[in-house]
């Protein structure tokens, strides 16, 4: 893979530098067109596909780990070697708006979505085939959803923490045009995001599976969990089912999903890919903050909390394989994460795991079949413990599966940002006392904060003091 600086079209490289600087506002940014003219730049149909791959690029770069551990952060997964810097304030849910880190985060998302519309925008100026311009044009409306849809769980207050969700949600951006524009809606954006999945599903113009580019099973899997978040369980058990009824994804005996390239793991329906050969590593935040194989002692480490709920259960390999008690009874005491602790891997974003832990949830919380979720639990735990000893059987109260998903779905999302939208959702839509290490789930600092350049009269920035 060529670096992306030569692999991009000027024009829209230099745009991409803009929306990315941290010094920038990121939504309202103006290319100077005086010195550099747009068809000079993209003269051709091979130089919209390299734009299409581009978006794939940094797409790997906001699921390098940053996504991941900004919510893990928020959460009570996880504790910080010291609480100082960056990912401190993240973690003591204080981010101002200096806070660069945070900023980055936001920014590459937008990068991603300006690169799609520019290309909805191109398109017909070069003569694609119908098919072409459809597959073109559903890779760009699958692209733009999950960018914003990112952006949406760690910046915005979730759904439910309204009455009729109007509270500000991200800016949409459909378009390249030079302006500043309000946060639209909780609402609003939930909509935007479904729309913009539903039509790359429904374009004709997507492959059923794909594990590093967009394809119809990746947007059900995102749709389900948006539907998920969104508390429309029965709709989320229904596009889980559809991905997980399709029999191409199979959960293998490999009980970590973090695998090179090199490694098959047929559960993986969206991955970002990382090339050893050439130094393009994709899992740099993952290694670089939670690897515990290495002299230097991990950045990020497990919660003793989260340590407590499972270090009994020695006979799960999960427990065994990616948790470990250091400096034991010294003042030094820690929990190492030994699940990345690799030079690189292949980030896996949506997985089959992921889906059959959704869908049982999403049955138990619909009134749905209860007996599906046992089996989908089941699975699970089957691959976990080497045998059926631990299954739940069936006709298990329905209270008691749903207390046992819940266990099972905080040990296998263990640092893939999972565990602080799910907080966030019992507290909004199920009416949970949820409070997350002493702060209640829907205080000001339990969202990010926006960059003090995003600050103006029309777009209204989180409120501040964390807390």
């Amino acid at each position: 893979m060529k670096p992306l600086t030569q692999r991009l079209p000027h024009f829209l490289f230099l745009a991409a530098l803009l929306l990315g600087a941290a010094c920038t506002e990121i939504l309202d940014v103006e290319v100077p067109g005086d010195q550099l003219k747009e068809d000079e730049a993209i003269t051709s149909q091979q130089d919209v596909m390299e734009v299409l791959q581009s978006c794939y690029d940094v797409n790997a770069n906001i699921y390098n780990g940053r996504i991941q551990y900004a919510n893990e952060l928020l959460g009570d997964n996880v504790s910080l070697q010291n609480n100082s810097g960056d990912l401190g304030q993240i973690f003591s849910h204080s981010v101002s708006i200096f806070n660069g880190t945070v900023s980055g985060i936001y920014g590459d998302p937008y990068i991603t979505i300006f690169r799609a519309n520019r290309l909805l925008e191109l398109l017909e100026e070069f003569p694609f085939s119908a098919a072409e311009r459809t597959e073109i044009e559903a890779q760009v409306y699958f692209l733009r959803a999950i960018s914003h849809w990112e952006v949406l769980k760690l910046w915005a207050q979730p759904y439910g923490y309204t009455a009729d969700n109007s509270h500000p949600g991200v800016v949409y951006k459909t378009s390249t045009d030079v302006k500043v524009l309000a946060r639209a809606t909780v609402a609003e954006s939930y909509q935007n995001i479904i729309a913009d999945l539903e039509r790359a599903i429904n374009s004709g113009g997507l492959p059923q599976k794909d594990p590093y580019r967009a394809s119809v099973d990746a947007a059900r899997a995102y749709l389900a969990e948006v539907y998920f978040q969104k508390g429309d369980y029965q709709q989320a058990a229904t596009e889980a089912a559809t991905v997980i009824g399709s029999n191409r994804y199979q959960l293998d005996t490999i009980i970590d999903r973090f695998q090179p390239d090199t490694a098959v793991v047929p559960e993986i329906i969206f991955k970002t890919r990382s090339f050893q050969p050439n130094n393009d590593l994709r899992s740099t935040a993952f290694t670089n903050n939670y690897r515990s194989d290495l002299a230097q002692p991990p950045f990020i480490r497990a919660s003793g909390e989260f340590f407590e709920n499972y270090r009994n259960d020695t006979l799960d390999r999960r427990v065994n394989a990616w948790l470990e008690l250091r400096d034991a009874g010294t003042p030094d005491e820690y929990v190492a994460i030994n699940r990345f602790n690799k030079p690189y891997f292949d980030v896996p974003v949506k997985h089959l795991t992921g889906l059959k832990l959704l869908r049982a949830q999403a049955l138990l919380l619909s009134g749905g079949d209860v007996n599906t979720a046992i089996g989908d639990v089941n699975d699970i735990r089957e691959r976990a413990y080497g045998s059926d000893t631990m299954n739940i059987p069936l006709n298990t109260p329905q209270a008691t599966v749903l207390e046992a998903v819940k266990k099972e779905r905080r040990l296998e999302m263990l640092g893939e940002g999972d565990r602080i939208q799910q907080l966030k959702r019992r507290g909004a839509l199920e009416g949970e006392n949820i409070l997350i290490r002493d702060h209640p789930w829907n205080c000001d600092g339990m969202i990010l904060q926006f960059p003090a350049t995003e600050r103006t009269e029309e777009f209204e920035i989180n409120p501040q003091g964390g807390c």
